[in-house]
């Protein structure tokens, strides 16, 4: 039987929960203020627009999700999110559980959810770290994800966002979630990067039907310090924030020169990303 303690603890999470809802039921967001948030934050339309997203961050979007993913449209030629699965084996012996673009949903919230699923969306065929793009450039970004030995690394679709220089959009949410710090990871050779001697055996199936067994190298689980180095791509000058609603907006313009900035520093810091070792991110 709970105790009075634990009951009194359940209640207080239960309130804050509901206060956080009522808060955001509190916080309608127009098309028309979303629209002109981001137009002052891009400075106008974009080649590519890689998207990390979490609108409950934000408000309640008075055009629900269909019309959120309109308006990002709006603002680039080829619209792109995560829609990571993270598919590994259970244990070293053995392959994953099969990923298949068409049905593995995405485990990165349901905007991506919804966006992979619409008609015109291709995505990347990667067991663990694919992403959804829509548009112009959007077969050619998400190609060939899984024949490839790395996540994120060389040749790799977030690889490609780099080389096209694209602009990413932190929407409600911090440089924690900012996948392309694994490809500088990558690109630097940092000893961090990468479980030692832990090659994943995935399974997909590729654009055909046809299934593949395919090895990976895994992103280590070393402790990132992601969020405060995106402090120090502020200082920099190569994010920029704008407020939406009772959340946060970060923008990067170009996500080519915030790669050469952390492959010089990685490069000349080894470990400056990482929580367990003491080097400054100053």
């Amino acid at each position: 039987m709970p105790t009075l303690a634990g009951l009194k603890v359940r209640t207080k999470r239960l309130l804050t929960k509901g206060e956080r809802m009522l808060h955001r039921l509190r916080t309608p967001i127009r098309p028309d203020e979303m629209r002109s948030v981001l137009d002052r934050l891009t400075g106008g339309g974009r080649e590519i627009l890689f998207v990390h997203a979490s609108l409950s961050s934000c408000g309640r979007f008075t055009m629900g999700p269909a019309g959120v993913l309109g308006g990002l449209s709006e603002f680039c030629d080829t619209l792109a999110f995560p829609t990571h699965t993270y598919c590994y084996p259970s244990s070293a012996d053995e392959s994953g559980p099969l990923f298949n673009p068409a049905t593995t949903p995405s485990q990165n919230g349901l905007l991506t959810e919804i966006f992979r699923t619409r008609t015109g969306s291709t995505r990347s065929v990667h067991a663990t770290h694919s992403l959804a793009a829509s548009g112009i450039l959007a077969r050619q970004m998400c190609s060939d994800h899984y024949q490839h030995d790395t996540p994120c690394g060389a040749d790799t679709p977030y690889h490609r966002l780099v080389q096209r220089r694209a602009a990413i959009l932190m929407f409600g949410v911090s440089f924690h979630s900012y996948t392309l710090f694994h490809t500088a990871e990558d690109a630097s050779g940092s000893e961090f990067a990468y479980e030692d001697a832990t090659v994943d055996r995935l399974r997909v199936v590729d654009e055909r039907g046809q299934e593949h067994e395919c090895l990976s190298r895994r992103q280590s689980r070393t402790p990132r310090r992601f969020a405060e180095a995106g402090n120090l791509l502020e200082s920099a000058g190569l994010a920029r924030r704008i407020t939406l609603g009772r959340g946060t907006l970060l923008f990067v313009p170009d996500c080519s020169r915030v790669h050469d900035f952390l492959v010089e520093r990685l490069t000349r810091i080894p470990d400056f990303l990482y929580e367990s070792c003491a080097s400054s991110l100053q």
